[in-house]
């Protein structure tokens, strides 16, 4: 009987497992099985890996971009809540407000961004906001808006965490 090198005989058991591995889960794709419908539940276990490689992903990618020296002025926190409000709120949704029959229906549900728990760090927010998130409903708005305005919601989103109705409010249409 030959001799067998001892890490031979382990690489190659990783790599005959690494093969299966592979093998199974392109037959488990392809095979039907996995319900991708909006109206389902993802598997908690498919959410975890998504959201993690997600996280991992936002984190190496954003942060590179340099803010306007102006970013948190009234000005530009005003214009990004009017921003907001015409086009992520129904998805994100509206403090005070049901949420939209748009936002009922995203799966994975869109975060809430004005929760008072959120960070809403604007260097990565304006990552998001730029370049979207592939398998969400989540769009590149880079492909249609200015880095001001994508800077402005950023800076909105930050200043916003917790706010109340009165003041979203105030700050999309204007003192009452």
């Amino acid at each position: 009987m030959p001799f067998r090198h001892p890490v031979a005989s382990v690489a190659a058991t990783i790599v005959i497992t690494l093969s299966l591995l592979a093998i199974g889960a392109l037959l488990f794709g392809f095979s039907g099985v996995y319900d991708v419908s909006a109206s389902s539940k993802d598997n908690p276990i498919i959410a975890w890996m998504l959201h993690s490689t997600y996280e991992a992903s936002l984190h190496h990618h954003a942060g590179k971009d340099v803010p306007p020296g102006d970013l948190m002025s009234l000005n530009n926190i005003r214009a990004g809540a009017q921003f907001y409000d015409s086009t992520c709120a129904a998805c994100h949704g509206v403090p005070g407000k049901p949420l939209s029959f748009i936002g009922q229906g995203i799966q994975p549900a869109a975060p809430t961004l004005l929760a008072a728990s959120r960070r809403n760090n604007p260097k990565l927010m304006f990552w998001v906001i730029k370049h979207g998130v592939n398998m969400t409903a989540m769009p590149s708005f880079g492909k249609t808006q200015s880095d001001r305005t994508i800077w402005q919601t950023a800076a909105f989103l930050y200043d916003a965490r917790g706010i109340t109705p009165e003041r979203y409010e105030t700050l999309v249409h204007g003192s009452k």
